[in-house]
């Protein structure tokens, strides 16, 4: 009987001090603009308007909030053309993509090197490995892209910028 209260004991214990964690996604969806004028192999950025974050919101449907972020990853940053219908990414030689807020410095988080000419209208970009909860904390921030094109473009290119971020968080307690 003793034996039996002890690994009771002992089992309570272990499962309380036992971190309890969410884990969620968070995406986001922005339009940027490849203008036609822009030359060949001629590096250019391309800024996407600053885009509210909600994190806030988005914690808080999880069951968690920011002070109990343990991190953030990008999942998935897929680039897809959205007009002219029928264009490809043919045009571009590389892309590097680097987020920024009003709080922290620009990092890069994505890139595609060496992008083939029957690419097609998507693009999976490769990705950084690197914590951004600092960015997606912020009320906004602010994606830029530069890219290196081995093509003339002969019209502007509207281009949807989807981000995927994989969020780690310790729940609140009850």
């Amino acid at each position: 009987m003793k034996r039996l209260i002890v690994l009771a004991g002992l089992t309570m214990l272990m499962t309380g001090c036992k971190k309890k964690l969410t884990q969620f996604y968070i995406d986001y969806n922005s339009t940027v603009i490849v203008q036609s004028a822009v030359g060949q192999a001629v590096p250019f950025n391309i800024y996407t308007p600053e885009m509210e974050t909600n994190s806030e919101a988005e914690f808080e449907s999880n069951n968690t909030r920011k002070d109990k972020i343990e991190s953030i990853f990008l999942d998935q940053l897929k680039m897809t053309i959205t007009s002219p219908q029928g264009e490809t990414f043919s045009f571009l030689n590389s892309v590097e993509i680097f987020i920024s807020s009003p709080n922290n410095a620009e990092e890069k988080i994505a890139f595609k090197e060496n992008i083939p000419s029957n690419i097609g209208s998507e693009l999976a970009c490769d990705l950084v490995s690197v914590d951004l909860q600092k960015f997606v904390k912020d009320d906004t921030f602010r994606v830029r892209v530069r890219t290196i094109t081995d093509e003339v473009i002969p019209q502007d290119v509207e281009v949807n910028l989807y981000t995927n971020f994989f969020v780690d968080a310790k729940l609140l307690r009850k």
